[in-house]
């Protein structure tokens, strides 16, 4: 009964993992690391790496017990461990810069959760993550680009799944793959079919959200390869699933804060910023206020 009890105390771990797609449930959790295992065994070690690093400096510094046990801790490090991993590479010195950069998270987390009506989400993590990229732009930081021999093996055990689809299929699972900044379609398919066994509705909300921001960021003269990729299609999976969970947000809203998040999306490559989930957040957040508005 001990370990049981145990398991349940740390089971804000494995939720930080679902929290990367608004679903902190152990079976989830555990689907989307294989999900990025199919991309990269190391990526997917690294990004429990980077969940455990936040989860635990959050329990030792004695974050709020509510925020450590759905997950909000180590989803931010989990994120850090998955854009490092996935843009810079995997070496011992990256490693650390997880590391450090998981725990930069945690005081940053504190104080954005703190955050009643607007919520902060990933804010923490954006945070970081510019800040860690900054530092890398202005001193060219060569540890951020390794060499071939000094990166660890890149384990890509997926078949050619885009040869068999569709394009604009293979785009909207890259899409949903991109939240993990995965550009990989069976990653895609993996999340999608765990988020619709924990949540049917959800699911067809993320197809929705990945289906519209696609062809609107096309409308809108996003660049081809950009959204081929799926870069325009994540930050509205996030927003979508942000806005359905939000209470009293009518389906209009939900839609539209996917389709702003692509304007915003496009405004950070206009401008040659590095978006991460930002559009999100600043999406999510107006269409809140919007949503207060038409409560009042």
């Amino acid at each position: 009964m001990q370990t049981n009890k145990d398991f349940q105390q740390h089971q804000g771990l494995l939720n930080g993992i679902g929290q990367v797609y608004f679903t902190p449930t152990i079976i989830t959790s555990v689907l989307f690391l294989i999900a990025i295992s199919v991309e990269s065994l190391p990526l997917s070690a690294l990004t429990l790496f980077g969940a455990v690093s936040s989860y635990v400096f959050a329990c030792y510094t004695r974050k709020p017990i509510d925020n450590i046990n759905n997950g909000m801790y180590a989803l931010n490090g989990a994120l850090v461990a998955l854009f490092i991993g996935n843009i810079f590479g995997i070496t011992s010195v990256l490693v650390m810069v997880t590391f450090l950069g998981a725990l930069f998270t945690v005081p940053i987390a504190t104080v954005v959760f703190g955050f009643k009506k607007y919520l902060g989400y990933t804010s923490a993590f954006v945070i970081t993550t510019w800040l860690i990229y900054l530092a890398q732009w202005s001193l060219d930081l060569t540890v951020f680009f390794p060499s071939a021999d000094e990166q660890a093996t890149h384990n890509n055990i997926a078949t050619n799944l885009e040869a068999h689809l569709p394009p604009f299929i293979v785009t909207m699972l890259k899409g949903v793959s991109q939240v993990s900044f995965i550009n990989n379609a069976w990653t895609g398919l993996i999340i999608l079919v765990a988020i619709m066994l924990n949540n049917i509705r959800n699911a067809i909300w993320v197809v929705l959200a990945v289906a519209i921001s696609t062809l609107f960021s096309e409308v809108i003269g996003a660049d081809d390869q950009l959204i081929t990729q799926g870069l325009y299609g994540y930050n509205a999976v996030l927003a979508t699933l942000a806005l359905v969970l939000y209470p009293r947000v009518s389906w209009f809203l939900v839609i539209l804060g996917g389709v702003l998040s692509c304007l915003v999306t496009l405004l950070f490559h206009t401008l040659n910023l590095l978006p991460l989930t930002a559009p999100f957040i600043f999406s999510t957040w107006a269409m809140v206020y919007l949503s207060s508005k038409q409560h009042t």
